[in-house]
């Protein structure tokens, strides 16, 4: 007997609340995405989510929490089309700095909410330390990915996993700059194609073992 899909072993319960955390997800985005992370109020996300203020607080205590969020589902919809899609380059520093100037013109699509979900991800507050850093693990996986493939995304070397963090570190700060005026995207471009081989070409040990 052949195994059911993941979907029809999921209760209606949790199906409701993944509907549920999908609705407040959008609609946080949708409100940063028309003034950034000023225009992000909880009462206003839960209205137009159509979900308790109550419900939404235990969810996301907070607007920070919640674009942090935001951030995340950016980011697993972006390593799902990545597996999706053929990997363009030549080398792992080639591929993987394709992937996230796609990626930085992707989010740049909307500047008011890219704007506040990094705010939000480079918060100081110490209660989104986990949050962030679930964030900054996809993000390292994606690199991984794009670079060394499946194996070295889903089991990834202390030094590999180094050196794509690494990598997108430089990648936000680009985009930080991006967003401040201070840099282009062509710029970032350049400086992401640069970086990217001097830093993944050479590729680990702990990457060639797997």
């Amino acid at each position: 007997m052949s195994a059911q899909p993941a979907e029809q072993n999921v209760s209606a319960r949790e199906r409701n609340e993944r509907r549920r955390r999908g609705r407040i997800l959008r609609a946080a985005a949708a409100l940063a995405a028309r003034g950034g992370l000023e225009n992000v109020h909880m009462r206003d996300v839960a209205d137009r989510a159509d979900v308790a203020l109550a419900t939404l607080y235990r969810y996301y205590p907070s607007k920070t929490h919640l674009m942090v969020a935001v951030l995340a589902a950016e980011i697993a919809s972006l390593d799902e089309s990545i597996r999706r899609r053929p990997l363009v380059g030549e080398g792992p520093g080639e591929r993987a700095a394709a992937v996230l100037v796609r990626t930085a013109r992707w989010i740049m699509r909307e500047p008011d909410l890219a704007d506040a979900m990094l705010r939000a991800a480079n918060s100081a507050d110490a209660s989104v330390v986990d949050w962030r850093s679930s964030v900054q693990d996809r993000l390292t996986s994606v690199v991984l990915y794009s670079a060394y493939g499946p194996d070295a995304a889903e089991e990834p070397g202390a030094r590999s996993r180094l050196l794509a963090r690494a990598l997108h570190e430089v990648w936000t700060q680009e985009l930080v700059l991006l967003l401040h005026g201070s840099t282009t995207l062509d710029e970032l471009e350049t400086t992401i194609n640069e970086v990217a081989p001097r830093l993944l070409d050479d590729r680990p040990a702990d990457a060639r073992a797997r």
